[in-house]
């Protein structure tokens, strides 16, 4: 995404260079200030361990461990024993890692098993 920022700018600077389109070039380099700054909230977004399982790819486990290590900060309340909180920006991400969707594997799995029982 920042790539794209990027590319996005470099092309505002190309339109106003080449062709003097000041115009389209003020509206690409606006386009491109709202995308950094939604990126930016996203990465300040903090969010409950199953959220950031989803987002990063580890499993809760392995994202507690890493909180209890100090590698992530825990965004809690000092003292507090409640849910994990992490920022978003603070998450690893997993190689490879793709989108989940809504209903993941063990979710179909379990709907499978059901309809067998009833069956």
């Amino acid at each position: 995404m920042h790539q794209a920022v990027a590319d996005i700018r470099a092309k505002a600077e190309e339109l106003r260079d080449s062709f003097g389109a000041e115009g389209p070039a003020r509206a690409l380099e606006w386009a491109a200030s709202k995308l950094e700054a939604a990126l930016i909230s996203e990465a300040d977004r903090i969010v409950y361990l199953p959220e950031a399982a989803r987002i990063s790819g580890y499993c809760e486990g392995h994202l507690a461990r890493l909180v209890r290590k100090g590698q992530i900060t825990d965004m809690r309340a000092s003292a507090s024993r409640g849910r994990i909180k992490v920022r978003v920006a603070d998450l690893p991400t997993k190689a490879g890692h793709k989108h989940t969707p809504p209903a993941d594997v063990h979710d179909l799995a379990s709907r499978l098993f059901k309809r067998g029982k009833e069956a």
